[in-house]
């Protein structure tokens, strides 16, 4: 048992035994107080974690009494000696066990502390990009074009915007939105969804956005197992955001995004027509996942078929006002 308890538990148990005696004498006999059994067992308790709560002859003096009973007005007495030694014990074990506490709390918790740390400063210094980036676009506004801002549009925006402070990309759509419904040459392009539409955004999603300056080629690759029938291994297949790679994950994740895009309105994915310019197509065979498949084919299913079905991607009406007011 940890030495702060020790008195503590003492005490306790010290303090329950005299109670219940007074009460049962009450009941009972009305005024003496039969102690001798719950003395013995509280001061022998005590005596077994190693507290002394009196001296010998003060026990004979007033636990023992030479009888069995112990009237009532000596309780108070019994009381003082029995708080009189844990009350010193438990000054300095009182500090100690708050020491320890503390200590065990940075011992467990030390790293939670320092993350909670770490995450409020990581928000404090993003809300103040955020700040800069929004005054550095109003800034930029001719004062001729300052108007007052559609509340259908900033407030949701300024709401939406405190969940993601942290995501660069994202935080610039909506300072670049909130700067723009206060630029009259701009406002008629801003549509009332366009909050909603960031929200529902990742980083990812912003960063392909931004190479829409014109049709993309896009691709699904698919297995070929009879004349008549395929499978398509991965849809909106999609490689001008050079920053990520080829990989299986990499290429389900622009797969992912840009069928939310797609599904956002923000742009128009069609296979049934596609580019004409020459060799457009020609790195989606060269992608690690590609030729990985292509090999496994060719190892497990030699008559099987590795196909490429083009496609494009294109910007919509909306997506177009999008782009121009929360990317460009």
């Amino acid at each position: 048992m940890p030495p702060p308890a020790r008195p503590i538990l003492a005490l306790t148990a010290a303090l329950w035994f005299v109670i219940m005696r007074v009460e049962l004498g009450r009941h009972v006999s009305g005024s003496p107080l039969a102690v001798s059994d719950a003395a013995i067992i509280g001061h022998g308790f005590c005596y077994l974690l190693g507290i002394h709560l009196s001296t010998p002859e003060e026990y004979d003096k007033i636990w023992k009494k030479g009888c069995d009973f112990v009237p009532v007005s000596d309780i108070p007495e019994i009381l003082d000696k029995v708080t009189e030694p844990a009350n010193h014990l438990l000054t300095p074990v009182c500090s100690s066990a708050g020491q320890t506490l503390a200590d065990i709390w940075d011992l467990v918790f030390g790293g939670f502390n320092t993350y909670v740390e770490r995450k409020r400063l990581t928000r404090k210094k993003a809300l103040e990009d955020f700040r800069d980036s929004l005054d550095r676009h109003v800034a930029s506004i001719p004062e001729e074009n300052l108007c007052e801002p559609a509340l259908s549009v900033v407030g949701p925006a300024l709401e939406a915007s405190k969940y993601y402070f942290e995501e660069p990309e994202i935080r610039e759509m909506f300072a670049k939105l909130v700067a723009s419904s206060m630029d009259a040459s701009k406002t008629p392009a801003i549509h009332p969804s366009f909050p909603d539409i960031i929200r529902q955004m990742s980083p990812l999603d912003a960063q392909n956005l931004t190479y829409f300056k014109a049709d993309l080629p896009i691709v699904e690759y698919q297995i070929q197992k009879s004349e008549n029938g395929y499978v398509t291994l991965c849809y909106n297949v999609f490689l001008e955001n050079e920053a990520v790679n080829d990989t299986i994950d990499d290429i389900e994740k622009q797969s992912q995004s840009i069928s939310c895009l797609a599904r956002l309105g923000l742009i128009d994915v069609s296979h049934g027509t596609f580019l004409t310019k020459e060799h457009v197509y020609d790195k989606f065979k060269e992608t690690s996942y590609y030729k990985g498949v292509l090999q496994e084919i060719q190892r497990q299913k030699p008559s099987w078929k590795l196909l490429i079905e083009n496609g494009l991607a294109s910007l919509t009406p909306l997506g177009e006002c999008f782009k121009q007011i929360c990317i460009d």
